[in-house]
C-alpha cells in the first residue's frame, strides 16, 4: 500500500541498518508493501539472519493527534506481552531513536513463520478458519487480563475514567478534522451523546490491541495455527469491547473468549460508538494520507451507515 506516511529510504541505509544491527553485511533487503502506516522491510544478512526492520513516518509528515510517537508505544506493548503472557508475538532484535542512520525512530524484531491470515482465510476450511477463531479468542482473553491503571492510548493514558477517555479520543478526532477542513456528516459527533451512559459501566482499563485484523495475525496455513501478532502500534487502555474482532464476531471466537462480551443493552450502544470511532478514523486519515476518492466514498459510506444505527437506536 502506497502512503504518504511512509518513510523513504535508500539501499545505503538499509545497508547500514543490517550492519549495525545484525552484525553482517546486507544480503537484501525487501519491501513489505501490505502496511498502510510505517516503511517495513525484510532485512537477510550474509549471515542468513533475517529481521523485520519497521521505520516510522519522518517528522516532516503531519499526522492525526493519535498516531503520534506511536512506535515507542508498540516497543513497549510488545516486550511487555511477551514477558507476562504466551500470546505468541516476535521478539524486539534492536530499538533506535538515534536518527543516525534515518530520520525516524524504527525498529528491528524477528521475522515470523506463517502467512497474514487475511491471505489465507478466503481459501481456508470452514473448520480451519474455526480453529484459528478459537485461538483469537484466547489469545484476546489473555491480552484483556492485562490491567492499567488509567484509561487512554498506550503512550497517554491519562483519564481516571473510560468515558472521559473515549470522549477525548472523539475531541481529538473533532480537531484533526477541523486542521484539515475534511466535511463531515451533519451530527455527527452529537450522536454520541444519547449512547455516552455506556461508557459509564466500564470500570478496569484492560490492554486492548485495537488494530487485530486478519492481516495483523500469522497463521500456519496447513494447521491453522497461529505463529504470532503484530502491529500493536496503536494499543490501548480501554474498553475490551473496542477490539475490532468484536464488530461481527464468529461464535467460536465469542466461545473461546469466555465472555458474552456484546448481550447486554450497555454493550451495544458502546459498540455503536466504536464503530462510530473507527469510521470517522478512516474518513479523516484519508485527508492525511492522501488516499484516493475511490477509498474516501467507500469509508464515508461506512460511517453514513453507522451513523444511521447510532440515531435509530437512540430513537428506540
Amino acid at each position: 500500500m502506497d502512503s504518504i506516511t511512509k518513510a523513504v529510504v535508500t539501499q545505503e541505509q538499509l545497508s547500514l541498518i543490517c550492519e549495525k544491527h545484525l552484525g553482517d553485511q546486507c544480503e537484501s533487503a525487501v519491501e513489505l508493501k501490505d502496511g498502510w502506516f510505517n516503511a517495513a522491510f525484510l532485512l537477510t544478512a550474509r549471515s542468513g539472519r533475517e529481521a523485520v526492520l519497521k521505520i516510522a513516518p519522518s517528522d516532516s509528515v503531519r499526522l492525526m493527534r493519535y498516531e503520534r510517537n506511536l512506535m515507542n508505544a508498540e516497543v513497549s506493548v510488545m516486550r511487555m506481552v511477551r514477558e507476562v503472557t504466551d500470546i505468541p508475538v516476535p521478539a524486539i532484535i534492536a530499538f533506535d531513536g538515534s536518527r543516525e542512520e534515518v530520520a525516524s525512530d524504527y525498529f528491528l524484531a524477528e521475522r515470523l513463520s506463517g502467512l497474514p491470515l487475511d491471505q489465507c482465510r478466503p481459501t481456508m476450511a470452514t473448520e480451519l478458519g474455526e480453529t484459528v477463531d478459537l485461538q483469537v479468542g484466547v489469545i484476546l482473553a489473555s491480552l484483556h487480563k492485562i490491567i492499567g491503571s488509567r484509561f487512554g492510548t498506550y503512550n497517554q493514558p491519562e483519564s481516571e475514567t473510560w468515558s472521559a477517555a473515549f470522549l477525548s479520543l472523539v475531541e481529538m478526532l473533532r480537531q484533526d478534522a477541523a486542521d484539515l477542513e475534511v466535511e463531515l456528516p451533519a451530527g455527527t459527533f452529537e450522536a454520541v451523546e444519547p449512547h455516552r451512559w455506556a461508557l459509564t459501566e466500564v470500570s478496569a482499563p484492560s490492554l486492548v490491541h485495537w488494530d487485530l485484523w486478519d492481516g495483523n495475525i500469522f497463521v500456519d496455513k496447513d494447521s491453522g495455527e497461529i505463529t504470532g501478532l503484530i502491529d500493536f502500534e496503536r494499543a490501548m487502555w480501554a474498553d475490551p469491547l473496542i477490539e475490532q474482532n468484536f464488530r461481527v464476531p464468529s461464535p467460536t471466537l465469542i466461545q473461546a473468549y469466555g465472555n458474552p462480551i456484546l448481550e447486554s443493552p450497555g454493550a451495544k450502544s458502546r459498540r455503536l460508538l466504536y464503530d462510530l470511532h473507527l469510521f470517522l478514523i478512516m474518513v479523516i486519515e484519508c485527508r492525511y494520507r492522501h488516499l484516493t476518492a475511490e477509498h474516501e466514498a467507500h469509508c464515508r459510506r461506512m460511517l453514513d451507515e453507522t451513523l444511521a444505527k447510532c440515531w435509530s437506536a437512540a430513537l428506540a
